[in-house]
């Protein structure tokens, strides 16, 4: 079983051999019936030429003028310029197209040409000039509406590429006329465009001086309402020139609020130092206190103490708490305590002092703060909203200053500025047609003419009914097919051994005794066939005898390259015998009866018995025996030969002999008797055998 690569390498070998199969096929129809198709393109170019010859000549004026993206010198065409999109300008050039194509140009041409009852301009056209009117229009109005139509019928505009130029042509049996009216069409193009912008500008003036007005109230308005709200909040609106970067000035909120917070910090750092030693006093013993051990009075008094002590502790080593001395010591040392219990509550309430004061100045800073802040607050948004109308201002001075500079400008540059459309070459007076064109005429007509033939040749194959195959062959005249020649000059000899190994299998005895070979009509190869049939079975080594029965036409001589000077016709009126007319053809295995003189009427011979009488003679002698016939159709030569031979061989010309004609000549052969085995198809073009060795069986 093949696989799937097996078959995919079978179809892309299949496919290039069927294309070429029917490229070989196109061709060979195109080669048969080639007459048809010179016949076609014969008449196609002599259309072609009586079409010149009948043309009046007409001649075509062309003018060019460019298209500019902005009017040159168009006020304010620096600011309005921007770079133009390949569809703008496509929409540009196709308005102006319009433009050119449209009835109010064409009217504006006639008017400025007096075109409107110019006879020039009729005879130029080739028309006949209206003489009345038509239903409710005068005489006058059809002929501008005629005008009109010719004008716009006969304009040609084109655009070369990609770029800005318009070609206006015209065309008219009048060079001169053609010149005038493609210029006049150029000239009413720009008078167009430079009426247009002329209006444009006027337009755009008026419309630019009611913007300017309506821009000048909101500035005023936008400025008002900026020196109101400056009243009512009790500010100064800042100049103009102030950018908005420079630093606040001196003693404004923001000022006071920064040093306000410098202050708050100062006070909160005094606050937690004077907390701190307050603690510290409060919760420590007296002598630890750093105000205490740096003041020197209380150092003084510690001092004193402290001997005051020692003495006691002295005096009680040898006196008792009674005696005077002793009691004496002790109320010093107990009045020592009391004026350093004095001294260290004084210091306490001192450095509670000092705390209560740190916390009222940071209560009072930081009331002062918020109160800064809500009039900063304030400020804040009396700031924004000035700033909201300043912009306003500024944005309203910015528009009412650009469209007065607009306005200035369109005003100074109006009434010279230049068109849109500029003048690029005016139209000359043409020298030569422009139609007819000859080599395009004839151009067209020769592949006109191609095109039509082949159409013809495509429908000629298509309906053929012509002998091409063996199919044909079965199905028009019912016959099978021996073989098949090729065209050529000589075929390969080894093409007609098939053929002859068919023959030997052409009766129930084998091969038959004597075989008629005759054509439908005369060229199609009958007499070459015998002689390539007659080889072909000399090399399967059988005996043939040919017989060039052909008297009116007699080759068989010549093809085997003798010159007999006599033969059947003299052994059929008794002049010679069998052996002084039969010669040896050359080839081995081969002999030859040729025709010899040619005799007045060879039906009359071929009616006599010695016919039959020369076949029942040479059947001993040979195997077969290859009768040339003439051809069946306008002779009754192959009628008579047919009902003496065993069987005839019918020999087809391929493409030739149609269904009709190739049925009449095998009824012929039939009712007269003959046997026909088969045909042979020669001068076959194309492949031979709708046969592939590689997927034959």
């Amino acid at each position: 079983m093949a696989g799937p690569g097996l078959l995919i390498d079978a179809a892309m070998e299949g496919r290039p051999a069927r294309f070429a199969a029917a490229a070989n096929g196109a061709w060979t129809a195109v080669r048969r019936h080639r007459i048809i198709l010179f016949v076609t393109m014969a008449l196609c170019v002599l259309a072609g030429v009586v079409f010149i010859l009948l043309s009046t000549p007409d001649y075509r004026a062309t003018a060019s003028v460019e298209v500019e993206d902005v009017p040159a010198g168009a006020a304010g065409a620096a600011a309005a310029q921007r770079q133009a999109t390949p569809s703008d300008n496509e929409a540009l050039m196709q308005t102006e197209l319009e433009v050119l194509r449209s009835r109010a140009l064409a009217e504006d041409v006639a008017r400025e040409l007096a075109l409107v009852g110019s006879r020039t301009f009729f005879d130029g056209m080739d028309v006949r000039r209206p003489d009345r009117g038509a239903g409710s229009l005068s005489q006058r109005q059809v002929e501008t509406e005629m005008v009109v139509n010719l004008l716009r019928d006969n304009l040609h505009v084109e655009l070369p590429g990609k770029s800005r130029v318009i070609r206006i042509g015209f065309t008219s049996a009048n060079a001169v006329l053609s010149a005038r009216v493609a210029n006049s069409y150029a000239d009413s193009l720009i008078r167009a465009d430079l009426k247009r912008g002329f209006e444009s500008g006027v337009q755009a003036r008026r419309f630019l001086l009611g913007e300017l007005d309506g821009a000048r109230k909101d500035l005023e308005r936008a400025e008002r309402d900026l020196a109101v709200y400056a009243a009512n909040a009790g500010v100064m609106a800042p100049p103009e020139s102030n950018d908005g970067d420079s630093p606040p000035p001196e003693g404004t909120t923001a000022t006071r609020l920064a040093q306000l917070n410098a202050f708050r910090a100062q006070a909160t750092a005094d606050r937690i130092a004077a907390q701190k030693r307050w603690e510290s006093a409060r919760l420590s013993s007296v002598e630890t206190l750093p105000e205490v051990l740096n003041n020197g009075v209380m150092q003084q008094i510690m001092t004193e103490r402290a001997q005051a002590r020692a003495q006691v502790v002295q005096e009680r080593q040898f006196r008792k708490d009674a005696h005077p001395e002793m009691r004496e010591a002790r109320a010093r040392l107990a009045a020592l305590d009391d004026q350093a219990e004095g001294m260290a509550n004084t210091i306490r309430a001192s450095l509670k002092e000092q705390f209560d004061v740190a916390v009222h100045g940071e209560k009072q800073i930081q009331s002062e703060i918020a109160k800064v802040e809500r009039q900063a607050q304030a400020e804040r948004g009396r700031g924004v909203q000035m700033s909201i109308l300043e912009r306003q201002v500024d944005t309203y001075r910015l528009l009412h200053d650009s469209l007065l500079q607009r306005y200035r400008d369109m005003a100074s540059q109006a009434g010279f500025q230049a068109g849109r459309i500029q003048p690029l070459d005016r139209a000359a007076v043409p020298s030569r047609p422009s139609s007819p064109n000859i080599g395009v005429t004839m151009l067209f007509a020769s592949l006109g003419g191609l095109i039509l033939g082949l159409m013809a040749v495509a429908g000629r194959h298509i309906f053929d009914d012509a002998v091409t195959s063996a199919d044909t062959l079965a199905e028009r005249v019912n016959l099978p097919l021996l073989g098949a020649v090729p065209a050529g000059e000589k075929p390969a000899a080894e093409i007609f051994a098939p053929m002859a190994s068919a023959l030997l299998l052409g009766s129930a005895a084998g091969l038959p005794r004597s075989i008629l070979v005759t054509s439908a009509q005369e060229g199609e190869g009958k007499s070459s066939t015998l002689y390539a049939l007659a080889k072909a079975l000399a090399k399967l080594d059988k005996r043939v005898l040919v017989i060039d029965a052909d008297m009116r036409r007699p080759k068989q001589h010549s093809l085997f390259g003798i010159s007999p000077t006599r033969g059947i016709s003299e052994l059929m009126t008794g002049q010679a015998k069998m052996d002084q007319v039969i010669v040896d053809s050359g080839v081995p295995g081969v002999s030859l009866l040729p025709c010899g003189a040619i005799p007045p009427s060879p039906a009359e011979l071929l009616v006599t018995p010695a016919i039959d009488s020369l076949l029942a003679t040479v059947r001993e002698r040979y195997d077969t025996v290859l009768i040339d016939a003439p051809p069946v159709l306008g002779l009754s030569d192959a009628c008579l030969l047919a009902s003496k031979a065993q069987v005839t061989l019918l020999v087809v010309e391929w493409g030739r002999n149609h269904h009709g004609g190739l049925r009449v000549a095998v009824d012929r052969l039939r009712r007269a008797g003959g046997a026909i085995i088969g045909a042979i198809l020669t001068k076959q073009e194309g492949r031979p055998f709708e046969y592939d060795y590689h997927r034959g069986g």
